[in-house]
């Protein structure tokens, strides 16, 4: 794992992905690319220097996003990290996918404020849109705690094959971060099963797909995502990494997605990681 994508808008939430972007780019050696994007009414990049000055406000607010980045590069050399900077215009989020891609980042750590509700999804945000959509991982933050650490991780995984090769995407990331992956199964009324069935299920699919061997763990809750928040709190682990299936915008107006609920549901990192296509 080589880069990190941090985009930013240097709110306070913003700035806690920032600082969890530092501790991940120390522990595994990474690049930082520091990402801020800045809406102009007009298309900035042909202005000449004289036009500029017609845009007070867009020229005070593009003066201060570079001084802003600055800071970020400034703070990570002074940590031994490498940065850069990268600042955009008029962006749309198909920009921002575009760069993953052209950019080869490995990973991406955002910042989200994390509400919880219909009205949140209604207006979306970058940060969901990335969840979604992003065929790298997403770490989703929203609060750190006083002491930044990553060695136990909850994967919750309903041990179905089109999830297989995801999994080793997982472990294997797991594997760069040098973290524990703790496997887990919430068995819900709408889909219950009994215990041996889960373990012979899950026995199956660990024994096909996964590279280590796992415990698997399975708690009871009436709700997916309440049920592995629980768990998460009961065994203390650092964050929580969930298989997404890329649902569209509009299928998350009805449906939010299990990952886009954590983010409201707990104050842990959410890692996204988007199902792999056979």
């Amino acid at each position: 794992m080589k880069k990190i994508l941090v985009p930013t808008d240097f709110s306070e939430c913003a700035q806690n992905a920032e600082k969890y972007a530092f501790f991940l780019a120390q522990k595994i050696d990474a690049e930082l690319v520091f990402l801020h994007v800045i809406n102009t009414p007009v298309d900035w990049s042909k202005l000449s220097k004289e036009q500029e000055d017609l845009f007070p406000d867009s020229k005070e607010a593009i003066a201060h996003s570079k001084k802003r980045l600055n800071e970020l590069v400034k703070h990570a050399e002074s940590n031994k990290i490498k940065s850069r900077k990268v600042l955009i215009f008029n962006n749309t989020n198909e920009k921002i996918h575009r760069f993953v891609e052209d950019e080869q980042i490995d990973l991406v750590v955002m910042g989200s404020h994390g509400v919880y509700g219909f009205k949140d999804y209604i207006l979306g945000t970058n940060t969901y849109s990335m969840m979604r959509n992003s065929k790298v991982p997403v770490i989703v933050v929203k609060k750190l705690p006083e002491k930044l650490k990553l060695e136990k991780l909850v994967i919750a995984t309903n041990f179905k094959a089109e999830t297989g090769i995801t999994f080793r995407m997982v472990e294997n990331l797991m594997e760069i971060l040098q973290v524990k992956l703790i496997v887990l199964y919430v068995n819900t009324p709408t889909y219950f099963l009994e215990t041996n069935d889960i373990m012979s299920i899950g026995k199956t699919f660990l024994d096909e797909f996964a590279s280590y061997e796992h415990e698997i763990h399975i708690i009871d809750s009436f709700r997916e995502e309440r049920g592995i928040v629980q768990f998460a709190e009961k065994t203390n682990s650092d964050g929580i990494a969930v298989i997404t299936h890329g649902k569209s915008d509009l299928q998350q107006y009805f449906s939010p997605s299990v990952s886009e609920n954590l983010v409201g549901l707990t104050e842990k990192p959410i890692i996204s990681i988007k199902a792999a296509k056979k």
